[in-house]
């Protein structure tokens, strides 16, 4: 598991299932706090959609170099990791 202070897409998985327990465990009676954690998640999902998207970004970079020098294109072992 990957430290707090470490940014990795592994740390993005565990801030986005702990949101999705702080959502869950949140008291639906209190309008307000639903309210406030209804507009953190969403928060937490727009940060996350972006790191995706540059995430995505890179490893298509990574892989056109590595097409355009011909060299064969493996998955990266972190995609493996579940």
């Amino acid at each position: 598991m990957a430290g707090k202070g470490e940014n990795t897409l592994g740390r993005l998985n565990e801030v986005l299932f702990a949101e999705l327990e702080r959502l869950n465990e949140v008291d639906v009676a209190d309008a307000a706090a639903l309210q406030a954690e209804v507009e953190r998640s969403k928060a937490v999902q727009g940060v996350a959609k972006e790191i995706n998207i540059s995430a995505r970004s890179v490893l298509e970079t990574a892989r056109l170099r590595a097409e355009w020098a011909g060299t064969k294109v493996t998955q990266p072992s972190k995609l493996l990791e579940g």
